[in-house]
């Protein structure tokens, strides 16, 4: 028997927050295969099959908006059965690689949990994580447009992220930024001309 699937893929879509399992095929074609949301259709990945090289994988990272290329041998990726997928640059969960099965049984795990710890809220947390999302991508674009700038004059960040704060720490000084982003109010308040006030390195090792 042939098998035409190499093994299956889910990332977190950062556009709308939905994650599907799809397969990857032996072939990815000339210029490489198109992952694309299967809620909103936004490109998630583009993957490439090499006979010698493996699998590539190229994505970029929601959170700190850099290129990932993540390669995986043949032989490994024939035998993987679950593996996360983080950033390289900020270790931010990207989404997951290996059996179908595996990914679908901890995905079911995961809103499992969730329900336990939040009875009936399933609905309620897929909005908040699409709006994350969005929060995310417009915090992106406030700091292009210069709407956020340590008061160091730099525009250097690394971003983490609690709970439901999205959190700039300037590279140059140390200075920090708290963005509230878990409600539909807080994204109304990330566009142009959003101001904040950053915490500056001393103020935080008083607290």
């Amino acid at each position: 028997m042939l098998l035409n699937t190499l093994c299956s893929i889910a990332f977190y879509c950062q556009r709308c927050g939905q994650i599907h399992i799809q397969d990857v095929p032996f072939f990815s074609g000339q210029d490489g295969l198109v992952v694309r949301c299967g809620n909103c259709s936004h490109e998630q990945a583009v993957l490439r099959v090499h006979p010698r090289k493996g699998l590539t994988i190229e994505t970029v990272c929601g959170v700190c908006n850099r290129l990932n290329t993540l390669t995986y041998g043949l032989k490994k990726v024939r035998r993987l059965t679950f593996e996360k997928i983080y950033c390289r640059h900020d270790s931010f969960e990207l989404g997951y690689i290996g059996e179908w099965q595996a990914i679908a049984e901890f995905l079911d795990f995961n809103a499992a949990e969730y329900e336990a710890l939040h009875p009936g809220d399933e609905d309620n947390f897929m909005v908040r994580q699409q709006i994350f999302l969005e929060a995310m991508n417009r915090v992106h674009e406030l700091v292009e447009c210069r709407s956020l700038v340590c008061p160091c004059g730099s525009q250097n960040f690394v971003a983490d992220i609690v709970d439901d704060l999205i959190i700039l720490e300037c590279t140059d000084c140390g200075s920090y930024l708290e963005i509230p982003a878990g409600s539909a109010a807080d994204l109304r308040r990330l566009v142009p001309g959003f101001r904040a006030d950053f915490i500056l390195p001393d103020a935080r090792r008083k607290n």
